[in-house]
């Protein structure tokens, strides 16, 4: 065989070699989804009952490490209680596929969302929690931020609430404020079993609020709200202990089980005759009893109790003859708040007293 016939022989060999090698690499295997990562936050907190912030998604990939399209993702809740909307996703020319939306279950816990294709799978967690339960702390004397979400705890008025535990060590007058330039304030001041102590909308001129409260020991709850509907943003409580006498008409509200040592003064709230008063503020339970003391050797102790549109129920000037003390024992007939006006029996009557309410 000549030289030139066996260079042509060895170029027919070749092009048969690149042909079944060209072959071999048509019939090779193809693309196939390989791996699974979570594309989103793995691990969230919503209100029951309602939807998380960030839906779930999954970016595809395929073995080696490229992005997948077209590949069928299911997501399934698989605790909790929940649901979804859009269960079936396909990857995107990204290689992300996303549900629709998970709405966590009806009851706080651990509510888990599984997506998966094939032997491929992401587990992801929402914890659910109940936004009308106290889940934070305000400290007497500090300043709290907070802010108003639609994910709040809503007033069947439909507006916002953040709930706030306190804890009074000292018997006392606090002062209570809420200020915000976002939204006009409301603020309400609960006792430990959700009884309503108080309630301001505007201190001063602006549109913050401000609850002044004589309270003994215990613990408290303070509702930050608005006062118009679906009101949301940022906001401050602030609080402290406050020194000063109850004067010029301010709202005071008190509960029962206090002590506190007042002085009748010609600042305080004048009524008709040329008397002055203080006038406090309680909130009773339909049939709940009460009985207001008011004790003082300075002047003749005059108590009066009203509803809530200012009509007079009942009033006491001399607890008996030995005495200038005066003292009411009072049932509520309906749930709501009560004024207790404290003055005195005589004209232009000034001094110290002890106000007692059991």
């Amino acid at each position: 065989m000549g030289h030139r016939d066996r260079v042509g022989f060895g170029l027919v060999l070749f092009a048969l070699l690149i042909a079944q090698l060209s072959c071999g690499d048509s019939s090779g295997p193809g693309r196939v989804a390989s791996s699974f990562s979570a594309n989103s936050a793995t691990t969230q907190t919503a209100s029951v009952g309602t939807e998380v912030a960030e839906p779930p998604s999954v970016i595809v990939r395929d073995q080696n490490g490229a992005v997948m399209a077209g590949v069928s993702v299911t997501f399934a809740v698989t605790a909790g209680g929940g649901s979804v909307t859009g269960g079936t996703a396909v990857s995107s020319a990204s290689g992300v596929a996303t549900v629709g939306s998970w709405t966590v279950g009806p009851a706080e816990g651990v509510n888990t969302l599984t997506a998966s294709s094939g032997t491929l799978s992401v587990t992801f967690t929402a914890n659910s929690v109940d936004p009308c339960v106290i889940s934070a702390t305000h400290s007497i004397g500090s300043t709290t931020n907070g802010e108003l979400t639609t994910s709040d705890c809503a007033f069947p008025d439909g507006s916002f609430v953040d709930l706030w535990g306190t804890v009074v060590t000292t018997a006392g007058t606090y002062l209570f404020d809420q200020a915000s330039s976002s939204f006009n304030t409301y603020l309400i001041l609960f006792d430990a079993s959700a009884n309503p102590i108080g309630f301001n909308n505007d201190f001063g001129t602006g549109d913050d609020s401000r609850i002044k409260a004589i309270l003994p020991q215990g613990n408290y709850v303070l509702g930050a709200n608005s006062l118009l509907t679906a009101k949301v943003g940022p906001y401050t409580l602030t609080s402290a202990l406050d020194g000063t006498p109850v004067t010029n008409c301010e709202i005071v509200f008190v509960v029962r089980g206090i002590t506190t040592s007042q002085t009748l003064q010609a600042s305080d709230c004048p009524r008709t005759g040329g008397y002055y008063g203080d006038i406090f503020f309680i909130w009773l339970a339909a049939g709940q009893p009460v009985t207001v003391s008011m004790n003082a050797s300075a002047v003749d102790s005059y108590i009066a109790i009203y509803d809530t549109n200012g009509a007079g129920l009942t009033v006491n000037d001399d607890k008996d003859p030995t005495t200038k003390d005066a003292q009411i024992a009072f049932t509520s007939s309906v749930a709501g708040f009560y004024g207790i006006l404290a003055s005195s029996g005589n004209v232009g009557g000034t001094g110290d007293y002890t106000l007692v309410v059991q």
